[in-house]
């Protein structure tokens, strides 16, 4: 099975093309659309949004992500192994988060032309000659050594932290979904470390109440709660919190006790 996330939208052509390469090469791969929406080369967001998939993806899967606004230069194209699953990703910080979190197994550069669609490849769609199929490839069973020279030393990209200080969690906004809920990096054991209890906490300055879900605290303008992924997140029963808070991505975000 082949996940797959980018940047390039469904207003383009650039999707189908890339899954009409893949089915050529592998007709019986099974490609599943992540997300297509990521914001125009942004690589920290895809890096967020890679770490909160990976964990339901199954054992022996590719996750293709081509969110690369430097596709042509001199990037790297690489497969990485992390989990007994694959990555074909550019090497510009896309797995950033994984790379903090987990032990990357192996990584090898795509340099081997007999894996690419097309040779030498279009200076402006790696994802059609390069990432497509390289997934395709590993997805039909070749081993990821074949692609290219092995890879000591992925790129990261610098995502800030969690501070944590007695009363007070700080951090920034990792994501906001379409209904505006604000995505944190944040934990229920970073408020606890923080000594921030009770059902009711400040978030940014705003009364928020801790609940369990979107239905508790209906009342209540700001709600947070433990999400899909164990971070905090805060939502709001009437309306888009990213609005109500006036917050956009890697904005500072700011739990602290009421009192």
């Amino acid at each position: 099975m082949i996940s797959f996330i980018s940047d390039w939208g469904y207003k383009s052509y650039y999707v189908g093309v890339a899954k009409s390469v893949i089915y050529s090469i592998s007709p019986d791969s099974k490609v599943i659309d992540i997300s297509h929406d990521i914001e125009p080369f942004d690589v920290e967001e895809a890096s967020h949004v890679i770490e909160r998939v990976f964990d339901d993806l199954p054992k022996g899967s590719v996750l293709l992500c081509v969110v690369d606004p430097t596709v042509g230069s001199d990037r790297r194209a690489v497969v990485v192994s992390i989990d007994e699953k694959y990555c074909v990703v550019p090497d510009n910080g896309v797995l950033t988060r994984l790379i903090e979190l987990k032990d990357v197994k192996s990584a090898y550069m795509i340099e081997n032309p007999k894996y690419m669609y097309k040779y030498p490849p279009s200076s402006t769609f790696h994802g059609r000659d390069i990432f497509a199929p390289a997934a395709a490839y590993i997805d039909s069973g070749i081993a990821p050594y074949e692609f290219g020279r092995a890879v000591e030393n992925l790129k990261t990209i610098k995502i800030e932290g969690v501070f944590v200080n007695t009363g007070k969690v700080e951090s920034v906004v990792a994501y906001i979904d379409g209904f505006g809920n604000i995505e944190t990096t944040i934990s229920l054991k970073d408020l606890q470390t923080a000594g921030i209890s009770g059902n009711y906490m400040l978030v940014n300055g705003k009364r928020a109440i801790l609940t369990n879900n979107y239905s508790e605290g209906k009342h209540e303008l700001i709600l947070a709660h433990v999400d899909s992924s164990n971070y905090i997140e805060i939502s709001s029963s009437a309306g888009k919190a990213s609005e109500i808070l006036k917050l956009k991505k890697r904005d500072k975000i700011v739990l602290q006790n009421l009192d």
